[in-house]
């Protein structure tokens, strides 16, 4: 059989001799056994003095984890477990352990901690308690910053997040859990800034950063403590821990939302398919904006810090959140663009989720139940509002819906624990008798089916740019734009408008605007012939004033 070598040494590593060798289709892996691994202080990659050639004893304590220090002899075709507890931690007490102290072994590379946290997700197996004492120690935290490139981060992250047995939930509610959130996020003044491996938003900030995290006023100027108050690197460092909490709990809603979220599909296509039919019965054909579990679990998870931005050096704010996403991960720039903009508009879609959750509250709490089916009882947000919103998300719509959900829910939840901190007899502000859930799916049927706004932002207008011009005679430039927005609103109030109806309106708007700047031209000719003539007093028809001096330089025509 043909075999094709490739030796993978790059500069950093060339030292270590691996290579890759492709076996019938497989790439496969070649190493020698080595030796314990002798580490630079900010690095993972071991140095030319470690020791190149060693036991399968001295090579299987240093793996990661005793499940992936198991050999294959092939000479005897049998396991060898020279740690003597590989195979039982494997199938026994399906448990990730690490072969000798976890301190030792992530410190030496911190990268181990994360897959650590993936293995154990997609295995579903447990962290015995002394890497999770280990995982949580600041030296670890520290190590994991300075030592791991941002890009390996991002890349171990992303296999938490898709592909085979992903569970992203669980995954990034273990990061929380084990205080990971401020290393694998970088969150910007976690850690000093240092000119390879420190806080990249600390070397271009041009000020503190900024905000509210989950309502808490938030103030850090990222980490240069010679600017802070007593005190403040401590309390900004509890209120970023209270935003990983939160970030925890956020998590915990995501089932129950996306749960409701796929049953109001199934609804919504046996409804349709019940109106016509010739319908495709398959919801990608019926509803074709779908929502992405993957931005989803990342947008709810790095949501408490949404609010806070930093300047840069030119004075322009930089959001913590898209920070996160561009520099912490190195995700793509399609990433960064959909996490700001599910991420500025949440507050938008939580805002109208108050409103039908408080309409609900009230249909549950009066004695009119219309049949039985409270939806009768909501009335549909207004359709430009919701139109010009997910023309801005376009397809990112449901995520931001549910994203806004799950925000909605938990200050729901954190308004009703206050209200009975406070008040013991005060009942909760979530209505039992309103779902966690149903706000999100209200809307959602209502955007879908009782509105018809899904793909909105795919409908041809009337009129593009070049007829604009033509119809009403406009000069180009920016005038252009502004009556396109016209159309697009008017469509948007008006989805069975016609294209005469449509010209029509923008004709009226026109007229309404030029009859606007004549009254601004009348009321500018009024303050300038007051000017002219001097405060208070009076001018002959002959533009003599009192003193009988001419203001020749304040000649006033009428019809500019």
């Amino acid at each position: 059989h043909g075999m094709d070598v490739d030796f993978a040494n790059p500069s950093q590593s060339k030292h270590l001799e691996t290579a890759t060798m492709n076996v019938h289709g497989m790439d496969v892996d070649f190493v020698n056994l080595r030796a314990e691994e002798v580490y630079e202080l900010n690095s993972r990659i071991p140095t030319s003095d470690t020791r190149m050639f060693g036991s399968p004893l001295e090579d299987a304590l240093r793996r990661d984890f005793t499940i992936n220090s198991l050999f294959y002899n092939v000479r005897t075709r049998r396991i060898e477990d020279w740690t003597g507890r590989g195979l039982d931690d494997l199938l026994v007490h399906r448990r990730i352990v690490t072969p000798v102290d976890p301190h030792v072994t992530f410190h030496d590379d911190p990268l181990r901690v994360l897959r650590a946290v993936r293995f154990a997700v997609r295995l579903d197996f447990e962290l015995d308690q002394e890497i999770i004492q280990a995982a949580m120690s600041k030296r670890v935290h520290h190590s994991l910053h300075v030592k791991v490139s941002r890009e390996r981060v991002g890349k171990e992250l992303e296999g938490m997040l898709t592909g085979k047995h992903a569970r992203p939930g669980r995954a990034l509610d273990m990061i929380a859990e084990l205080h990971l959130g401020g290393s694998v996020f970088a969150f910007p003044g976690s850690f000093p800034a240092g000119k390879e491996h420190g806080d990249a938003s600390a070397t271009v900030a041009g000020g503190p950063v900024t905000g509210r995290i989950s309502g808490m006023e938030y103030n850090c100027s990222l980490g240069h403590t010679e600017t802070e108050t007593p005190g403040a690197i401590e309390l900004a460092a509890k209120h970023r821990a209270r935003g990983w909490a939160e970030s925890s709990g956020l998590l915990g809603t995501l089932p129950r939302l996306m749960e409701g979220h796929e049953d109001e599909r199934e609804e919504l296509v046996r409804l349709m398919t019940s109106r016509d039919e010739e319908a495709d019965p398959r919801p990608a054909a019926l509803l074709r904006t779908s929502l992405n579990p993957r931005l989803l679990h990342l947008c709810v998870f790095i949501l408490p810090f949404h609010d806070l931005t930093f300047p840069d050096r030119k004075g322009r704010a930089v959001s913590v959140t898209a920070q996160m996403v561009k520099e912490a991960l190195k995700f793509p720039v399609r990433d960064i663009q959909a996490v700001s903009k599910i991420l500025s508009h949440v507050d938008e879609m939580t805002e109208i989720l108050r409103e039908i959750r408080s309409q609900l509250s009230a249909a549950a709490a009066s004695e009119e139940e219309d049949g039985g089916n409270s939806r009768n009882l909501v009335t549909p947000p207004c359709r430009l509002r919701l139109g010009m919103l997910l023309r801005s998300l376009k397809e990112h719509w449901i995520t931001c819906l549910l994203t806004a959900a799950a925000w909605e829910i938990r200050t729901q939840e954190r308004g009703g624990l206050q209200k009975q901190q406070t008040d013991a007899a005060q009942a909760p502000v979530v209505d039992n008798a309103v779902l966690a859930e149903q706000p999100s799916r209200e809307l959602y049927h209502a955007i879908v089916d009782t509105l018809k706004l899904d793909e909105c932002w795919c409908i041809k207008p009337h009129l593009d740019g070049k007829a604009m011009i033509r119809e009403l005679g406009l000069p180009k430039g920016p005038i252009v734009g502004v009556y396109l927005d016209d159309q697009t609103r008017w469509m948007l109030l008006h989805p069975d408008g016609t294209r005469e109806q449509c010209k029509s309106h923008l004709h009226e708007r026109k007229r309404e605007r030029e009859e606007e700047r004549e009254m601004e031209r009348n009321d500018q000719n009024e303050v300038h012939v007051g000017v002219a003539n001097g405060e208070g007093r009076a001018t002959s028809p002959d533009g003599q004033g009192e003193n009988g001096s001419k203001h020749l330089s304040k000649k006033i025509r009428a019809e500019d």
